[in-house]
């Protein structure tokens, strides 16, 4: 199981969501929070914080306690979400494509992906144990493709929900 984790904010509502598939993309669980809208107050308190705040222990934390099947490792298109668990929890973005796999340090490394490639992070050292999980995973499947199917969902329910 590959889980997908996202926070979002749209229209000032942040809303979360976490997707969980199998090895062939298809979704096995789906959690989300309903759209919040931080108050003024809140605004006031929290500062600069707010936002880190929501993400990770409103959001995030909650997804990850409400799911029932328990994820291999969680993808998040977001770097502060990987301060959201003990569990290996990695960054995506696309770069251009590399010779060769790349762990340029412990929490970070870089992997062919078709025609490019993509950069992994982690917020934890990223095992040799891992690095051959996601190579592999890399080579079986679009790992960013479900990343796109979340952000339209949590679209949808953020303008479904009339708040």
């Amino acid at each position: 199981m590959i889980g997908y984790l996202s926070v979002k904010k749209i229209d000032d509502k942040y809303i979360g969501g976490l997707l969980i598939v199998d090895e062939s993309g298809i979704p096995c669980e789906f959690k989300y929070t309903d759209p919040i809208v931080p108050t003024p107050l809140q605004r006031i308190l929290y500062g600069k914080s707010l936002e880190s705040y929501l993400n990770i222990e409103v959001i995030a934390k909650s997804l990850l306690k409400k799911i029932e099947n328990k994820p291999e490792i969680v993808f998040t298109d977001n770097s502060i979400l990987t301060n959201s668990s003990e569990n290996a929890y990695f960054v995506v973005q696309t770069i251009p494509s590399v010779e060769q796999t790349d762990q340029s340090s412990t929490d970070e490394c870089i992997i062919q992906f078709g025609a490019s490639a993509i950069r992994i992070s982690s917020s934890r050292e990223i095992t040799k144990e891992k690095l051959e999980r996601l190579k592999q995973l890399a080579e079986e499947i679009d790992i960013l493709e479900p990343f796109q199917r979340l952000q339209k969902a949590l679209e949808y329910i953020c303008k479904s929900s009339g708040s």
